[in-house]
């Protein structure tokens, strides 16, 4: 399990990368925010409708190396070339072949992830049947995600030291560290993980008819609401977040925004792994969909807390909102990732066929296109508040106008998600029915 998590480092250094393209290509490239909006959601709503396809493809693959490892290979070597690739772009260029630039690496970018962080999830999805061990192995691969996003966290403010020249030079310089992890990380999980289910079942089903078998389940449905409410509101907080530290909190001065927001992350994730060893313990005390419906509600009241927690008399009071982040990511998101093989075991007993590759995808299709759609209501709401990124000082309507863009949209969906946590029905109860169905026959095959 812990070889399998290391594969997370890459994973999330992937995506979380691609995450500083907003707020460098805005304030250090100069590109227009509506403009970049766009260049960034184009590629995403590009991979999005290739997610299934690829997960489809995946689940289907029969090679001697097994389903899963093939495509983190091939994808582990592209993504490590496209991490320090988007970074070299020509500030001397037009802004247009700026953009086209962007829009082209950014492309193949998020192609490329999507079927990386879908080959290692469905991989993992596979390797027990046993229902508190998928909470730990959730938990596992949570560690070092969040190990990761707290260095992605402090990239930004290492790229400004003076040592580098600017921050151009050194954001170039810290991914091609990060290229080299990626693969560095992922060589053990292709050498020392085994796959349960190589061979695919020889009556191949068609992708439409696939789909439309995966969306018949009701808990499958439920979680993908829960899901995209939960991180709707998130998206457009964690982007819109940057302006209002570094202008409303932090009066312009970048590099203390930078500082704080890596501290930030540093307390979520030192919190997250400090509570890391209790989720095991919370999935057998009160089961994970009670777990994930608590960690929820700890969402809500955080995200309706959080407005009084940035002001630029006390700035280092938004890091109380990042000490409860910790909590909410240990209970609510693991426990709620941690369902995903069940609903998989539920699909196996009412369909015939193991399909974690397609449900892991339809997931990773939903989630890119509301981030797709939330990059673009951000570029929108940055051109609508009449914020100027060139200026460090804003006047008191656009301080106003950035609060409300940030915090209600993240205390609505927020309340969304929790609804929607507490209509999921798979139980342990239920699961532990399904597995020994399922156990029964795989033995009876065996017979055969």
């Amino acid at each position: 399990m812990w070889i399998w998590g290391l594969g997370a480092v890459s994973d999330v250094l992937m995506i979380q990368m691609f995450g500083l393209v907003f707020p460098i290509f805005n304030t250090s490239f100069g590109i227009d925010s509506v403009m970049l909006s766009w260049a960034i959601m184009i590629p995403r709503l590009l991979d999005a409708l290739l997610d299934p396809t690829i997960g489809h493809f995946s689940d289907n693959l029969r090679t001697k190396w097994g389903r899963r490892k093939p495509v983190l290979f091939v994808t582990a070597i592209c993504g490590a070339i496209l991490v320090s690739g988007i970074w070299w772009v020509n500030p001397a260029w037009s802004k247009n072949i700026q953009l086209i630039y962007l829009i082209v690496f950014a492309s193949a970018y998020y192609c490329v992830w999507g079927s990386f962080s879908m080959a290692h999830t469905a991989l993992g999805y596979e390797l027990t049947d046993d229902y508190h061990e998928r909470s730990r192995l959730i938990a596992i691969r949570t560690f070092f995600a969040q190990i990761i996003a707290l260095l992605i966290s402090w990239t930004y403010w290492f790229a400004l030291l003076p040592f580098f020249g600017n921050e151009i030079n050194g954001i170039r310089i810290i991914s091609g560290f990060y290229s080299l992890l990626i693969l560095f990380c992922i060589i053990p999980v292709l050498l020392g993980t085994k796959e349960r289910f190589t061979k695919p079942p020889l009556k191949h089903t068609g992708i439409l008819i696939a789909l439309k078998d995966a969306l018949s389940l009701q808990p499958f449905r439920v979680y993908l609401q829960m899901r995209f409410f939960s991180a709707f509101g998130q998206v457009i907080f964690s982007q819109m977040c940057f302006y209002v530290n570094l202008y409303y909190v932090c009066q312009g001065d970048k590099a203390l925004a930078t500082k704080i927001i890596g501290q930030s992350t540093l307390l979520t994730t030192a919190l997250t792994i400090a509570l890391m060893p209790l989720v095991p313990v919370i999935s057998k005390k009160v089961g994970k969909r009670r777990g994930f419906i608590l960690g929820s509600g700890l969402a809500v009241f955080q995200a309706s807390l959080t407005p009084l927690l940035f002001t630029p008399e006390f700035p280092y009071l938004q890091l109380v909102a990042a000490g409860l982040t910790g909590p909410i990511i240990a209970i609510s998101v693991v426990l709620r990732d941690a369902i995903i093989p069940d609903i998989c075991d539920l699909d196996e007993l009412i369909n015939g066929k193991r399909r974690e590759g397609l449900l892991t995808s339809v997931i990773s299709f939903v989630y890119k296109l509301e981030v797709s759609l939330c990059v673009l209501i951000v570029g929108y709401m940055i051109s609508w508040i009449r914020l100027s990124p060139e200026t460090q000082t804003q006047s008191a309507d656009v301080i106003i106008r950035m609060q409300w863009f940030t915090f209600a949209p993240n205390i609505l969906f927020a309340i969304l998600a929790f609804y929607y946590s507490t209509k999921f029905s798979i139980s342990e109860e239920k699961a532990a029915q399904t597995s020994a169905i399922l156990l029964a026959r795989r033995q009876d095959l065996l017979k055969v």
